[in-house]
């Protein structure tokens, strides 16, 4: 029997490559959850509040006073304006607009060419009716005089007339002698009324005439005003101001020369919040002014509150401060910044501006936590030189001690350690 040959079998190569990645991802899988399983377990994490670092300081409530800062207008409501009595030319301008000047000093002078005429006409009419004046008495005693004679002529004529009629009768005299007699006692009657009547009507005309000199007087008056308001001359210590004419203008009647502004009528008008009115009001009443001072450092002026306006507003009212000891530096209409010493405060706190929240609150440090505190706001308080805000609230007490560094998260509750701020706490 003839043996057959069998083939060998055939190699798979494409099934080696499937298989291999297959089995290495298997193996590596299994290599990653053995290691998981058999890692250690990490202990579990407790969390653990943050204590914010603060600086604090102790208060003290004590007696003080806050310092309002204002910022004013200087105004001068004694500002006196010159004008020209008449029409003329200015003479002489010695001054200029800004220049220092003292009680008594030339500030402007008119030509008096201009106002003598009127002057000497006044004068020249007066003196007639003062004349006019002293003739009428004169007049008037010689009436007296003459008074008593023409009655007796008035007497003497009537005695001849009678005498005439009783020669007539008798036929020793003629009628025309009688008639003459009739004519002369006529006459001589005419001339006594007259006299009389002179004499009745003196007063009334002597009254006329004086009027007439009271009011020749009054333009002689009123011409000597005109002469004199030809030379102004400053009525006082003071500033001048805007001078509105030259040497050798033409002005007119009433026109304005310059305006003068003396030292004593200066002062400063500010707006005083309607919260602290009420406050001053009581201080000015109880005759203790409140003081203030101009905040520059190339000033060192003091003023005093002498009285507030009649008048307020929705954002307050007007205090009218007097310059102790004005200077040469004091212009109209300048704005000054001036801090106004308000009356004095019990249980006051004086704080830096860095313990204040929002505008009415502070945090209180009780053991490590804030405690939130409403505070009231006096105003601004000066310490050693250094700006600080004064407050008040009745749940404040000596002893408390008040964050005074500004977080922007703080709450109530929120934990600190603070660290007392030697340089901030009240003493």
């Amino acid at each position: 029997m003839q043996a057959t040959d069998t083939p060998p079998p055939r190699s798979r190569p494409w099934l080696y490559r499937l298989v291999l990645p297959v089995v290495i991802l298997a193996i590596a899988v299994a290599g990653f959850v053995v290691l998981k399983a058999s890692q250690p377990e990490a202990p579990a994490a407790s969390p653990q509040e943050r204590a914010w670092q603060v600086e604090s300081m102790t208060i003290e409530p004590q007696e003080l006073h806050a310092s309002l800062t204002l910022h004013g207008e200087v105004t001068n409501p004694d500002s006196l304006t010159v004008n020209a009595p008449l029409s003329a030319r200015v003479e002489r301008v010695p001054v200029e607009d800004g220049q220092s000047v003292q009680s008594g000093d030339l500030l402007v002078a008119l030509d008096e060419r201009d106002f003598l005429p009127n002057l000497t006409r006044a004068r020249a009419n007066l003196a007639d009716l003062e004349a006019q004046i002293a003739q009428a008495r004169q007049t008037q005693r010689a009436d007296r005089d003459a008074l008593t004679l023409e009655r007796r002529l008035v007497a003497n004529a009537q005695t001849a007339l009678n005498r005439a009629q009783d020669l007539n009768a008798r036929n020793l005299a003629s009628q025309s002698d009688v008639d003459n007699a009739r004519d002369a006692l006529t006459q001589a009657r005419l001339a006594l009324n007259n006299r009389q009547e002179r004499l009745a009507t003196f007063e009334a005309r002597l009254e006329a005439l004086e009027a007439r000199a009271d009011a020749a007087r009054a333009d002689v008056q009123a011409a000597e005003r005109d002469r004199d308001r030809a030379l102004a001359t400053a009525p006082a210590d003071g500033l001048v101001g805007n001078v509105a004419v030259t040497r050798g203008a033409q002005v007119s009647a009433n026109a304005t020369l310059l305006v003068f502004h003396p030292w004593s009528g200066f002062e400063l008008r500010a707006l005083i919040p309607n919260r602290e009115v009420a406050p001053l009001l009581a201080a000015l009443k109880d005759d203790r002014p409140p003081r203030a001072r101009i905040l520059s450092a190339a000033r060192s002026q003091e003023l005093e509150l002498v009285r507030i306006a009649g008048e307020a507003s929705g954002q307050g009212a007007t205090g009218i401060f007097r310059f102790e000891s004005p200077t040469a530096q004091l212009r109209l209409g300048e704005i000054l910044k001036v801090a106004l010493q308000m009356p004095t405060v019990d249980e006051a706190i004086a704080i830096p501006y860095s313990a204040l929240y929002g505008n009415d609150h502070v945090y209180r440090i009780r053991g490590e936590r804030l405690e939130r505190v409403a505070v009231e706001r006096l105003g601004e308080y000066k310490r050693d030189g250094r700006s600080m805000l004064l407050i008040r609230s009745d749940a404040l007490a000596a002893g408390d001690r008040i964050a005074t560094t500004q977080l922007p998260n703080a709450v109530d509750g929120l934990r600190v350690n603070s660290a007392a701020n030697s340089g901030e706490a009240q003493q």
